[in-house]
């Protein structure tokens, strides 16, 4: 990323921001998502969020405004993603919304970095 170096950091949940998002960054091989939020009347500042061990996904191309909260079980996300029992513990299910929208990711790890683009 150009500019000033960031650092991805652990989060915790909810997390919430009043800005848009859009996904930025997707990588099959890396199985890491990234969604990217621009915060408003600073057109430099950014806001990333990363998914680390992506097993799963349902995400729009825009989100008005983030939040990310723990889902549990939801019927959408287990019949959509097969994880084997034995694996179950190390997956998150995080319900992605912008308040009218939901979508959802299955990941190992959530993470996050501001700074300037």
């Amino acid at each position: 990323m150009a500019g000033e170096e960031m650092s991805y950091s652990p989060v915790g949940l909810p997390l919430h921001f009043d800005f848009i998002f859009r996904p930025w960054h997707y990588s099959v091989s890396m199985r890491r998502l990234i969604l990217r939020g621009q915060a408003d009347g600073d057109p430099g500042a950014v806001v990333d969020v990363m998914f680390l061990d992506v097993a799963g996904m349902k995400v729009r191309r825009e989100y008005a405004a983030l939040t990310i909260t723990e889902a549990g079980e939801v019927a959408e996300i287990e019949n959509f993603v097969d994880i084997s029992d034995r694996n179950a513990r190390r997956f998150m299910r995080l319900l992605v919304s912008d308040g009218t929208h939901e979508g959802f990711v299955v990941c190992g790890a959530i993470r996050m970095r501001a700074g300037k683009a």
